[in-house]
Formats: C-alpha cells, sequence, structure tokens
C-alpha cells in the first residue's frame, strides 16, 4: 500500500473535517507555478516533523539507509516499509496494512493526513 503523509494548515482544518477527500483533490503533484503555488498556500513543509520522525526511526535496529530512501524492515515477518522525504510530504510504501508511520506523525499533530497514492 503506497500513501503520502502531508501537513495541512491551521486555517483549513474546519474544511478539510467538513469535506475530507478535498486534501487529496487539492494535493496535487507540483507540475507547474500554479500548482506548487497551491500546495504551498495549503500545506506546511514538514521541516521539523521529518526530523522528529528520523530520530525515532533512526533508534531502530531495524532501520536502513541508502540514496534517499529510508526503510524498516522487521526480520520476523519479513515486512518492508519504505519511506522518502520531500518537502511537502513522506512518501511511504508499506506491504501491511498498517500504516506505522502515518501512526506516528499523527502523534506529533492532528493536521497530518493520508492521501492514498
Amino acid at each position: 500500500m503506497k500513501y503520502k503523509i502531508v501537513y495541512l494548515k491551521e486555517n483549513f482544518q474546519d474544511i478539510a473535517s467538513t469535506y475530507p477527500s478535498l486534501i487529496e483533490m487539492l494535493y496535487s503533484s507540483q507540475q507547474n507555478s500554479y500548482d506548487t503555488k497551491q500546495v504551498e498556500l495549503l500545506f506546511k513543509p514538514l521541516g521539523q516533523s521529518k526530523e522528529k520522525l528520523l530520530k525515532m526511526i533512526q533508534e531502530r535496529d531495524d532501520y536502513h539507509y541508502f540514496h534517499g530512501v529510508h526503510q524498516l524492515n522487521n526480520p520476523i515477518t519479513d515486512e518492508n516499509v519504505t519511506i522518502k522525504l520531500n518537502e511537502f510530504d513522506i512518501e511511504v510504501d508499506e506491504k501491511s496494512g498498517n500504516h506505522v508511520i502515518f501512526d506516528i506523525m499523527r502523534t506529533f499533530s492532528k493536521n497530518f493526513y493520508m492521501i492514498m497514492a
């Protein structure tokens, strides 16, 4: 299962709670300046939150990093979680339906949302 984690700015929380599918519609790939400006207006860069996440997962024994890709490999269950950190989102690929990384990010703030990729 692939998904992205984004951080919605505070002033759009009411709209997001009323129309949860709107977040996925508004977060688009940034292929032109209009798309980039839309993302900048609605979503917050993940700077400090990414650092907190990295600190947490780097302490794990099953953590690996190679060429911009962070991985958690559970040797008991043989499940892999692949994480790519971008400015406005975190791309996650999990083989199970547990959403481990999203659950970690939700402990930091309620403004994190999951978008299915």
